[in-house]
């Protein structure tokens, strides 16, 4: 199974593969449903590492409609930073950190709230319109 880790930012997010082969490969991609579904749509079932932010539940949603499991991790676990070295601070190092922790298991699963609400539909359909409860219960 192949292992990835996902630097997700609002508008470019960086993403590390780690394959069974032991390749690394590296893409920076827009933050957008269409460019995950581009980049990781025919790529086989791999378990994907995200940290939790206010982009993280509608991309894990989005890539687990693609057929990736997915994990959104809390940030302030410091054990999964362990593997990363004390140099600067970038999002290809952070995905590339993120793909390790992922594949070592060195994560902590963030709580997920999977009760959508108005500012989550919103977001995750990329759209102004407000919804109401009786349309978000249905």
């Amino acid at each position: 199974m192949e292992h990835l880790g996902i630097d997700v930012h609002k508008v470019e997010s960086q993403i590390c593969i780690l394959t069974e082969s032991g390749e690394v490969v590296e893409r920076r991609i827009r933050t957008q449903r269409e460019r995950f579904a581009a980049v990781l749509g025919e790529r086989p079932r791999a378990r994907v590492l995200i940290e939790a932010s206010t982009e993280s539940e509608w991309v894990a949603r989005c890539l687990e409609e693609l057929g990736h499991e997915v994990v959104v991790a809390d940030p302030n676990f410091p054990a999964m930073y362990a593997t990363r070295s004390r140099k600067v601070k970038t999002d290809l190092r952070d995905a590339r950190t993120l793909a390790e922790a992922c594949k070592l298991g060195a994560y902590r699963a963030a709580r997920r709230n999977l009760e959508p609400t108005a500012a989550r539909a919103d977001a995750a359909l990329g759209c102004g319109r407000r919804w109401s409860r009786r349309e978000l219960s249905l």
